[in-house]
């Protein structure tokens, strides 16, 4: 009978442990309200992937190590809702606020604070942080990576995990490892937003590619035209259906396929891999097939093909904070050139019901940006 009644008593425990938190939250705000002005509205989640709205108070007593800002633009991404489910590796112990990444304003600083300034632009590289909130107050060192003032606003909240993904998988496994001359890069799932980022660094670093991605849509000639320029043209791209990548290679004068970036699995895995040359590498940062990557005997022994996983997450944890500067700083730099520029996004008000919306009904190809109905 205790077994039988277990999922019932783990979600009520659940539902009571957020409605505690919120009212010692609320109640914490009320007061702080009261007596000093300032609150953040958040988007929480508890373990049952329950989402509410709630207040949290903003200490407005500063020092040297603190920086206070206001959120401009929070995604959300699949790693959130991975979150809000209970199925992200990382994510903090709930209840807690959602959000892996989000651009904030700095809005106040002590006289001795450090390389802030007020109306500064930063990303919050802190992913147990939680940018589903209006305001937040964040370590003056190693929270918060300065961006460029004129970075545009859904470029920014997107950086820390599409862009980085993308700039990272590439200088780890290309450019540090081959001539970018002497190979080219294969990327399944090209029509999503770390697909879309990787045609448009490889374009940008002269680095030629094979796109794949599902053509069962309507739009399919005007999607393919679009990852084709954002790959920089038909001389330097070549984008078709998930199916043709072997007679798409043959075809081609394109250099060896020496790197797979692969989001997707399954089938697109198995005919990447296919056309990989020996020694290539296929590294696999999502599985949005829901399907294992299978690679043949034959690939791993005679072709001396390697498969690795990326997960940007641990990245940032190995990483010190210089590189994660220089990461930023490179790709800040290619999207004011105009190498880079966000995917498609829809703005919604920052609150709970806009989450529970777009998990409901993703939009395909589109991303959901959170946005402050006020400060």
């Amino acid at each position: 009978m205790a077994t039988t009644h277990m999922p019932h008593m783990r979600r009520r425990t659940a539902a009571l442990s957020l409605a505690w938190w919120r009212f010692k939250r609320t109640d914490a705000a009320i007061h702080h309200a009261r007596t000093m002005g300032t609150c953040a509205n958040c988007v929480v989640y508890d373990a049952s992937g329950n989402l509410e709205d709630t207040q949290e108070p903003i200490h407005e007593m500063m020092t040297d190590d603190v920086v206070h800002a206001r959120l401009l633009a929070a995604p959300v991404n699949p790693a959130d809702v991975n979150a809000v489910q209970g199925k992200y590796p990382s994510a903090p112990t709930p209840p807690a606020v959602g959000g892996l990444e989000g651009l904030f304003e700095i809005t106040k600083v002590t006289n001795a604070t450090r390389g802030w300034s007020v109306g500064d632009k930063a990303i919050a590289i802190n992913s147990t942080h939680g940018t589903w909130r209006t305001h937040g107050t964040f370590a003056s060192q190693g929270a918060l990576v300065k961006v460029h003032p004129e970075t545009d606003v859904a470029f920014g909240a997107t950086l820390k995990v599409t862009f980085a993904t993308a700039h990272t998988m590439l200088r780890k496994y290309f450019l540090e490892t081959c001539e970018r001359y002497k190979g080219s890069v294969v990327v399944t799932g090209a029509n999503s937003h770390v697909g879309r980022a990787t045609l448009q660094l490889c374009s940008a670093w002269g680095i030629r590619t094979f796109g794949t991605a599902r053509d069962d849509r309507e739009d399919w000639k005007e999607l393919q035209q679009e990852l084709t320029e954002l790959g920089g043209g038909t001389d330097m791209c070549t984008v078709v259906p998930l199916g043709s990548l072997r007679d798409a290679r043959r075809a081609s004068s394109y250099p060896p396929a020496v790197l797979c970036v692969d989001g997707v699995g399954g089938d697109a895995a198995r005919e990447a891999i296919a056309i990989l040359a020996d020694s290539g590498t296929h590294v696999v940062y999502g599985g949005m097939s829901r399907k294992p990557v299978t690679v043949g005997a034959g690939s791993l022994i005679f072709r001396d093909v390697s498969v690795r996983g990326f997960w940007m997450t641990r990245w940032y944890k190995e990483a010190n904070f210089s590189e994660v500067q220089a990461m930023v700083d490179d790709l800040v730099h290619l999207h004011r050139e105009g190498h880079l520029v966000a995917g498609a996004v829809v703005r919604r008000p920052l609150c709970a019901e806009s989450v529970r919306e777009g998990m409901a009904s993703p939009s395909r190809g589109t991303k959901l940006l959170l946005v402050p109905q006020c400060d």
